[in-house]
C-alpha cells in the first residue's frame, strides 16, 4: 500500500535559492537519483572586490514513487527557513519504510544500510527502539504513533493504566552475601529436627527423653533471622553475568573465593518486600505492567520467575540495562516515545527519572542491613537534597530531530556523522562500560569475601550480651571509664552470659501498602476524569504526537504533580543550616523538591513564614523565630518524612524543643530591666513627689556605690561554684554553649548598668 511522504529541500543548499526549472511532472515515476529540480543562487568569488556571480544547481531524488504535487513553483525565492518549514515536492511511496530490523525493511525486504551521494540514509526513518528487546524493530515516529494509539485504545477498553516497575529495593532487596544461605540451611534444619520429633513422638505424650540423637532444647535454637527469610528466593547467575570479573591491577583479596566466583558464578538471594503477592496481584487489575531494571537481562528474568513465576503479570514485559541504552539513566521514551500521559512509574531512585511527573517513589526497601543496591555501580551517586542539580549527560532530543523522516523526509546532501569518529566514541563508552562492570563485580565480591550480615550479627549480638551483663551487675557497668572505646573493649571483656540471639532482618516493612493506595488514587482520578469528558471530545480522535498533544485531565503527567504538590500545600518554609551558604538556594534540589510538593520557600524570615525547617539548634533564623512566635520550628526530618511519604507529617514529634533558661539569670531578654517575667504596670505606679521625684526614692548623690560595688564583687565570689555547676549542668542537657555565653553577657550588661 502507497503512502504520501513530503520531501524537503536540504538544508546543505546555498540558500537563498530561486527555483528555475521543475524537471518532473505530476503523475511521473521517480527514483532515487531523479533531477527534481533546478535552481539558482548568487556566489561571491573569495577574491576581493569581486561581484557576485549567478550560479545554478540541482536538487536530486532520494526516494522512489510517484509525483503527487509541488509545492513550489518556477520564481520562486526560498529561504532556509521556509524550506525547512514547508515541504517542496510530495510522492507517493510503495513503502516508507516504517519497520526495520536487522538493517532490512520489515514490510519490504528492502536493504536499509545503502547510502549514496545523494546523503539520505533510509535507516534513519525508523530509529525508535520500543520493544522490550535489544534485537528488536526499530520503528519511525508515524508507526510508533499508531501502535501507542492501538495500546492505548486497548488499555482504555479494559479500563487500566500502563506502569513501569524498578525491581531492586522497589520490589524486592538483593545480596550475594553466603551467610544468608547459611541461616536459611540453618532454619530449614531446625524446622526439620521439629519436624520429625513431633512426628516421632508417642500419642501418650510418654517419649524417652534420654534418647541420644535428642537436642537439649537450650542448644536447640533457632537462629533468629529465619521467620524472615522464609520466603527469600535464590539463583545462580554463571561468571558471564559478572562482565569483569576480576580486578585488573595485582591479585585480587581472597583469591580462592574470586576464582570459584569466576568459574562458578554467584548466588543470588531475592527477599520480596512484604505484601509483594497481594501488591502484584491487585495492581495488574488495573495496570498493566512493565520492568524496567539496572540488572542485567539474566538477572531481571530470574528475579521477575521468582516473583512472577507464571508470566501473568509481566508477561516478558522486561527492560534491562543490557537494551535500555544507558548504563546510568533511565528514560521513559524508551518504551513510550510518542505518549506518556497513560504511563506511571514506581521507583526508589527519583535522580535517575529527572524528576519525572510521572514517577512515584519509592522509599527504599533495605531488607539486607547496609547492603544498598546490589547493582549500585550503575546508578548515579546518591546527592543529598542540598547539592545542585546539574544537567543530565544523557538529555533527551525530540523526537523529531532523531526522526523527522517519519512523517516527512528531509532530503540532504550532507553526510551523515562521520563514521572516523564513531571508533573514538564507541572506544570511550567501552572504557566506561567496562570500569562500571569491574566496579559492580568487585563490590559482589567484596560482599562474599567479607561477609557484612555475619559482622552485623555479631555487632548486635555482642551489644545485646554488654546490655544484659550491665543489668545483671546493677546498671554500674560502663559508667567508669568515659571514653567510648575503652568502654567497649572493657565491656565486651567482661561479659560473663550470653543472652538470647537477636534478629538482625526485619520484616515489618509496609511500604507496598501505601504505594499501592497511590496508584489506585491515580487511576481513579484518570478514568473519572475520562469518563466525565466533555461530549465533543468523545468523538475525536486521540492525538499522541509529543508537543502538540493538549495537556488533558486524563492524563497522569497531569494528575501526579497535583497529588503532589497537595503533600505541603498552603506551607511556608524558611530554611535554616540546611542549604550550603556559597549556594544558591534556587539551584538546589531540596528547594526545588519543596516546591513540586507544594511549598513556597524563602531565604528571609518574612510574616508569611509557617515552618522553619532546621538542622541544628541556635541558629539566629531558629531564634529569631521562636521569639516572634507562631511559627512551627521543626528538624529537616520533618520535611524529609513528608516527602517520602507523600503526606504532611505532625509537626509535633518533630519539634525542636526550647531550649531552657540558663540558671545563672533570670532575666531572658536583655532589654528587660525587671526580674520580673511580665511587670505589671502597677508596679511603676508610685506616689509622686512635691520636688517631681518619686515619694521615697533616692537621689543618686545619696547611694554610697563603693558599698554597692563591694557587695556585687562579693555575691559574685560566692556564686562561682553555683554558675559552674549550672554551666556543666547545660553542656550536659545538649544545649549550645554560645547561649550560655550570651547570657553571661547580658549577666554582665545589667550588672553594668546598675552601676
Amino acid at each position: 500500500m502507497s503512502s504520501l511522504t513530503e520531501l524537503h529541500l536540504p538544508p546543505s543548499l546555498p540558500y537563498p535559492i530561486k527555483v528555475a526549472s521543475l524537471d518532473v511532472r505530476p503523475a511521473a515515476s521517480v527514483q532515487r537519483g531523479t533531477r527534481l529540480l533546478s535552481y539558482s543562487f548568487a556566489y561571491l568569488p573569495a577574491t576581493a572586490g569581486a561581484q557576485p556571480e549567478v550560479r545554478f544547481g540541482t536538487w536530486d531524488c532520494a526516494v522512489e514513487g510517484t509525483v503527487e504535487s509541488w509545492k513550489v513553483k518556477v520564481g520562486d525565492l526560498i529561504s532556509q527557513q521556509r524550506a525547512k518549514q514547508r515541504p517542496a515536492i510530495c510522492v507517493s511511496e510503495p513503502c516508507k519504510h516504517g519497520v526495520q530490523i536487522g538493517g532490512l525493511c520489515g514490510l519490504c525486504g528492502k536493504d536499509m544500510t545503502d547510502y549514496d551521494y545523494t546523503g539520505f540514509f533510509d535507516a534513519s526513518r525508523a530509529s525508535i527502539q520500543m520493544t522490550h528487546s535489544a534485537f528488536g524493530p526499530t520503528v519511525s515516529l508515524e508507526e510508533a504513533q499508531r501502535i501507542e494509539k492501538e495500546t492505548a485504545d486497548h488499555l482504555l477498553k479494559s479500563k487500566k493504566l500502563s506502569l513501569i516497575v524498578d525491581l531492586d529495593q522497589t520490589i524486592v532487596h538483593a545480596t550475594v552475601d553466603p551467610t544468608v544461605g547459611e541461616w536459611i540451611a540453618e532454619g530449614e534444619a531446625w524446622e526439620a529436627r521439629h519436624t520429625k520429633d513431633a512426628s516421632s513422638t508417642p500419642k501418650d505424650g510418654n517419649s524417652d527423653g534420654d534418647s541420644d540423637d535428642s537436642v537439649s532444647e537450650s542448644d536447640d535454637e533457632c537462629n533468629p533471622n529465619w521467620d524472615a527469610l522464609k520466603d527469600v528466593k535464590k539463583f545462580r547467575l554463571g561468571p558471564e553475568s559478572f562482565g569483569v570479573s576480576s580486578s585488573p591491577r595485582g591479585p585480587p583479596k581472597g583469591k580462592g573465593k574470586q576464582k570459584h566466583i569466576e568459574n562458578d558464578g554467584c548466588m543470588y538471594y531475592i527477599k520480596p518486600r512484604p505484601g509483594w503477592q497481594e501488591f502484584l496481584r491487585s495492581i495488574a487489575a488495573k495496570y498493566e505492567m512493565h520492568v524496567y531494571t539496572m540488572g542485567t537481562r539474566a538477572y531481571a528474568e530470574e528475579v521477575c520467575a521468582a516473583i512472577d513465576p507464571d508470566g501473568k503479570i509481566f508477561a516478558g514485559r522486561i527492560l534491562s540495562r543490557d537494551e535500555s541504552g544507558s548504563l546510568t539513566q533511565k528514560s521513559l521514551q524508551r518504551l513510550f516515545p510518542c505518549d506518556t500521559s497513560m504511563v506511571v512509574i514506581i521507583d526508589d531512585r527519583a535522580d535517575v527519572w529527572e524528576w519525572s511527573p510521572n514517577l512515584i517513589k519509592v522509599i527504599p526497601y533495605d531488607f539486607f542491613v547496609g547492603i544498598g543496591d546490589i547493582n549500585s555501580a550503575f546508578l548515579p551517586k546518591v546527592e543529598p537534597l542540598t547539592t545542585s542539580i546539574s544537567p543530565s549527560p544523557s538529555s533527551k532530543q525530540p523526537l523529531a530531530s532523531t526522526s523527522g523522516a517519519a512523517s516527512s523526509t528531509p532530503i540532504s546532501h550532507s553526510a551523515p556523522p562521520s563514521l572516523d569518529s564513531l571508533p573514538e566514541e564507541r572506544e570511550q563508552n567501552e572504557l566506561a562500560s567496562k570500569a562500571m562492570l569491574t566496579q559492580n563485580s568487585l563490590a559482589l565480591e567484596a560482599q562474599v569475601e567479607e561477609r557484612p550480615l555475619a559482622k552485623k550479627q555479631e555487632e548486635l549480638q555482642v551489644a545485646s550480651d554488654v546490655h544484659l551483663d550491665t543489668e545483671n551487675s546493677g546498671g554500674t557497668e560502663g559508667q567508669s571509664s568515659p571514653s567510648s572505646g575503652t568502654h567497649a573493649t572493657s565491656a565486651e571483656s567482661s561479659v560473663t552470659e550470653k543472652g538470647p540471639r537477636k534478629a538482625l532482618l526485619k520484616n515489618d516493612d509496609t511500604e507496598l501498602q501505601r504505594v499501592s493506595q497511590l496508584l489506585e488514587e491515580v487511576h481513579r482520578r484518570f478514568f473519572s476524569a475520562y469518563e466525565s469528558r466533555p461530549q465533543e471530545d468523545r468523538h475525536k480522535k486521540r492525538r499522541l504526537s509529543s508537543g502538540t498533544k493538549p495537556r488533558l485531565h486524563y492524563d497522569v503527567t497531569t494528575i501526579i504533580p497535583q497529588m503532589r504538590s497537595q503533600t505541603l500545600s498552603g506551607v511556608h518554609i524558611l530554611f535554616s543550616s540546611v542549604i550550603p551558604l556559597d549556594m544558591k538556594p534556587e539551584t538546589t534540589e531540596i528547594w526545588k523538591v519543596a516546591h513540586m510538593f507544594g511549598a513556597q520557600c524563602y531565604t528571609e524570615l518574612t510574616s508569611r513564614i509557617t515552618h522553619v525547617v532546621a538542622a541544628k539548634h541556635g541558629t539566629v533564623k531558629v531564634d529569631t523565630a521562636r521569639k516572634r512566635g507562631g511559627i512551627k520550628i521543626v528538624w529537616l526530618s520533618w520535611f524529609t518524612d513528608s516527602i517520602a511519604l507523600w503526606r504532611r507529617q505532625d509537626e509535633i514529634p518533630y519539634l525542636l524543643d526550647d531550649p531552657p533558661a540558663p540558671p545563672s539569670s533570670p532575666n531572658l531578654d536583655p532589654h528587660q530591666i525587671s526580674s520580673d517575667p511580665e511587670p505589671d504596670a502597677d508596679d511603676w505606679d508610685v506616689e509622686i513627689g512635691a520636688a517631681g521625684k518619686p515619694s521615697g526614692s533616692l537621689e543618686l548623690d545619696d547611694i554610697d556605690w563603693n558599698d554597692i560595688n563591694d557587695e556585687v564583687e562579693a555575691a559574685m565570689n560566692e556564686s562561682d561554684d553555683d554558675d559552674t555547676k549550672s554551666e556543666r549542668s547545660s553542656v550536659k542537657s545538649g544545649f549550645a554553649s554560645d547561649d550560655d555565653d550570651a547570657m553571661s553577657d547580658e549577666s554582665q550588661s545589667q550588672i553594668r548598668l546598675v552601676r
